[in-house]
């Protein structure tokens, strides 16, 4: 068991050393669906927080009313 950790550390530490240029690019479908998931993600929030701010406003109310 410790001789697979072991190899597959020294496995990754040479594929660091020996591998350094990717010449990777982002193309624009990939940019566009990072910008989508952003956009999706500040719109769940946004729900998110609207739901549990409606909530909360029904509670002090039925709080206050009493």
């Amino acid at each position: 068991m410790n001789l697979s950790k072991s190899m597959i550390l020294s496995m990754i530490v040479l594929n660091g050393i020996i591998f350094h240029d990717a010449y990777a690019y982002i193309d624009p479908g990939s940019g566009s669906v990072v910008i989508q998931m952003l956009i999706g993600a500040l719109v769940g929030v946004g729900i998110a927080v609207k739901v549990f701010w409606v909530k909360l406003k029904y509670k002090f109310q039925s709080l206050f009313k009493k």
